[in-house]
């Protein structure tokens, strides 16, 4: 449909769709019509109902959601109640999975205990929350423990996991993320902020991504004292309803339970900077497993006892003070 201009209406939206006879044919068996049926809803000769309507949404193109649903909820606006029917989502952390948690901080070692339950918890708010795989994104970021000034500035990405259009690993996005960020503005409030749609007034701070439609941060809490924040986005507008929201929070807390209080932070200890975008972040990166290794072989050298975990942090500290120290005036969003 890119070779098309934008239609004004869902009825338009779907004529473009279906002239392609293939697409027409697919659309017509999942939605269970006749090919004509589609083809009277296009011309507005008849209204498809409901249960047509969400089937449609289900067997569209990941791409071709927002604009669907952003031209239905004119006509339809019931749907912004239980965008992407409600009555299968499970709006409880199943008792299982607490089980799952709560055995594996019994019986993992615990040099492996974190990697591990930040797979689990990713992997669990993927399956409960895009079980059909319509496109989720999730990453964890902490704050970045302080060094001179005493006050954290920035936030960094610590792992990420994602459906559909996105890479199951998102290991190669994670960057910095500061008070230009939703996740910052969130971790800064102490308190979950959503942005639904890009076509929403907000004060929230965003820079948007490919795939991306709607996003939300939760600060992640431990004994009121600030670890990071839990940033999930969704190729769809509107994902963000009531019982998701809440499932959200949830698992937010469960994961709050994987830090130790050295790694958290009063909220007046919260000063978060403007952090570069991420096309600038990234030339930092390719050169951090080289500084790790010059850094280790340094203390090796002059006899100091270092632990990797510490000569890690070092360069990412080193990293994010040359980050700061970046002109903002040279900052593209990417």
């Amino acid at each position: 449909m890119s070779n098309y201009p934008e239609p004004e209406t869902w009825q338009a939206f779907l004529g473009q769709f279906i002239e392609n006879p293939k697409e027409k044919a697919r659309l017509a068996k999942a939605v269970r019509v006749r090919p004509i049926t589609l083809q009277r809803w296009a011309e507005g000769i008849s209204r498809p109902r409901e249960d047509n309507i969400r089937s449609m949404l289900k067997n569209l193109p990941t791409e071709a959601y927002p604009l669907f649903m952003r031209l239905l909820l004119r006509d339809f606006p019931e749907l912004l109640k239980d965008e992407l029917p409600e009555d299968y989502f499970r709006r409880n952390i199943p008792a299982e999975f607490y089980a799952r948690v709560l055995s594996s901080l019994s019986l993992t070692p615990q040099p492996l205990y974190r990697q591990s339950m930040q797979d689990l918890l990713l992997q669990q708010i993927c399956k409960h929350l895009d079980p059909d795989q319509h496109g989720l994104a999730i990453s964890l970021a902490l704050c970045m423990p302080p060094r001179l000034s005493h006050k954290v500035r920035s936030l960094r990405e610590i792992g990420g996991l994602g459906t559909p259009p996105w890479p199951s690993d998102l290991a190669e996005r994670l960057m910095f993320l500061g008070a230009e960020s939703l996740v910052g503005y969130a971790v800064e409030h102490m308190r979950p902020y959503v942005i639904n749609s890009k076509d929403d007034l907000t004060f929230c701070p965003a820079t948007w991504t490919a795939f991306e439609r709607s996003a939300a941060a939760f600060p992640l809490l431990l004994h009121t004292h600030v670890v990071g924040g839990l940033i999930i986005s969704s190729t769809r507008e509107f994902f963000f309803t009531e019982p998701r929201l809440s499932v959200i929070e949830a698992y937010s807390h469960v994961i709050s339970c994987m830090f130790e209080m050295e790694e958290a932070y009063p909220a007046e200890d919260i000063e978060l900077q403007v952090m570069p975008p991420y096309a600038q972040q990234l030339p930092y990166f390719h050169t951090y497993k080289r500084r790790v290794s010059l850094k280790y072989a340094e203390a090796a050298q002059a006899e100091q006892m270092v632990t990797f975990q510490h000569v890690r942090q070092l360069v990412w500290q080193e990293i994010e003070d040359e980050l700061l120290q970046l002109p903002l005036e040279t900052g593209v969003p990417d």
